[in-house]
């Protein structure tokens, strides 16, 4: 056997994970690990950001927020003190398409958990004094971020490249959409879109697959809500037309923030792959890769230089950030094109494409040493809908890509004449 067999044959796959679908539309995806006393979930469930109304911008992730504030049987601190009391946690977020959730438990303490999760989804109270308080802490959000260079520049180029896609909004919503939210909004909302249609949970850990399987049918198995719909689809994007420039002024920062980037490859592409050791060699291996390499550390025109490309179902981005001396934004700017310039019409060197692919095959078993890791592993192979050999095929489909490949993907998403480029900072 050899020893990259080895590796692969130890994370999770199909002799190893149970997979169940209930009649109520939830999936269950669990494995074992028996040397651990505990347990780690990781869930979704729609609405997102996606369903939000025009003039309520920001209604999920203020549902999401409020889900851990008391039910129509544990008021707040109930609610928290006993999951505090069993020593787990459990936590929820708002996402563009999905409310996500998190947990941790000693194994005997699962049943109870997921009852607590089942009555914390099925009937959240959104007490008064709970809601002023969330709101205040929204519009905080929103303050502290209109003046952060980063996520102001962010912003902007998630308007321009979405424009009209509810992609275009951000979660957190806008300080008029989100002053305009009742407690009424939350209910009627949570009523309509939360139910068990569309959930996923993921349980690793210390517990023995048909004990969360019986434990998860008792629970969530058995939720139903006849009044359900589904959210809005996805909608397709606008193609970039031409290549697109906006500086948002802020009065006395010492530091602009830059987003050069364009649409990417949806998480379920067949050049996905290629895509992401391409991103690695762009901005991310090593001290941030060729951007980092020559924005950074050979120019010294950056505080920080690095590429990202987003993971999903739906319209994704692919990008290039930096933080830059606002003397310095033009010249960074040049820079960066030059290094897309090389992306899309040079291939990778082989020492390149090898040192990122060893890299990444490398890190995959590091990633599923905890119980946590796992989980959110499985939940993104229900989620993208990768099957459950996916974990162990991923090595072999990485060590196939060559740098042509890596060159066609970065020459059908990079178009240097098509890029929305934004920045924030000293006027």
């Amino acid at each position: 056997m050899t020893a990259t067999h080895h590796s692969t044959a130890k994370l999770p796959g199909p002799d190893d994970v149970l997979r169940q679908e209930f009649a109520n539309g939830a999936v269950l995806l669990s494995r074992t690990n028996l040397f651990s006393p505990a347990v780690a979930l990781r869930g979704m469930l729609p609405p997102g950001a996606l369903a939000d109304p025009p003039d309520k911008i920001g209604l999920a992730h203020f549902m999401a927020s409020m889900l851990m504030s008391g039910t129509r049987i544990h008021a707040f601190r109930e609610l928290n003190d006993l999951v505090e009391s069993m020593g787990a946690t459990l936590v929820f977020g708002g996402g563009k398409v999905a409310t996500s959730f998190a947990g941790q438990c000693l194994r005997e303490d699962l049943p109870q958990l997921l009852e607590i999760l089942l009555e914390v989804l099925t009937q959240p109270a959104f007490p008064e004094k709970q809601f002023q308080r969330t709101k205040m802490q929204i519009l905080t959000a929103q303050a502290i971020q209109a003046q952060d260079t980063a996520e102001v520049a962010e912003q902007a180029f998630d308007r321009a490249i979405y424009g009209s896609h509810p992609y275009a909004h951000p979660d957190l919503g806008y300080p008029n959409t989100v002053q305009s939210i009742s407690r009424e909004d939350l209910q009627a909302f949570h009523q309509r879109f939360v139910g068990p249609q569309g959930l996923i949970v993921a349980i690793t850990g210390g517990a023995d697959s048909e004990e969360i399987l019986q434990a998860f049918a008792h629970t969530l198995g058995a939720w139903e809500n006849p009044s359900q719909v589904s959210q809005p689809p996805i909608p397709p994007v606008q193609p970039i037309q031409a290549t697109y420039r906006e500086h948002v002024p802020l009065e006395e920062k010492s530091q602009s923030d830059l987003v050069i980037g364009t649409f990417g490859p949806k998480s379920t592409a067949p050049d996905y792959f290629a895509s992401m050791l391409g991103n690695d060699i762009l901005g991310q291996f090593g001290m941030m890769g060729r951007i980092g390499e020559s924005v950074r550390e050979k120019a010294g025109l950056a505080y920080y230089a690095s590429s990202s490309l987003d993971m999903g179902i739906g319209p994704v981005t692919w990008q290039v950030t930096a933080g830059v001396n606002p003397e310095n934004l033009d010249q960074t700017i040049a820079l960066i094109l030059q290094e897309l310039e090389r992306f899309t019409n040079e291939l990778v060197t082989e020492d390149e494409l090898a040192d990122v692919r060893s890299e990444l095959i490398g890190r995959l078993p590091l990633s599923m040493e905890s119980n946590a890791g796992v989980a959110q592993a499985l939940l993104n192979l229900e989620r993208f809908g990768y099957g459950l050999n996916y974990l162990r095929e991923l090595p072999e489909k990485l060590a196939a890509i060559t740098r042509e490949d890596i060159l066609l993907a970065a020459q059908r998403y990079w178009h240097l004449d098509r890029l929305m480029i934004t920045s924030a900072g000293k006027p």
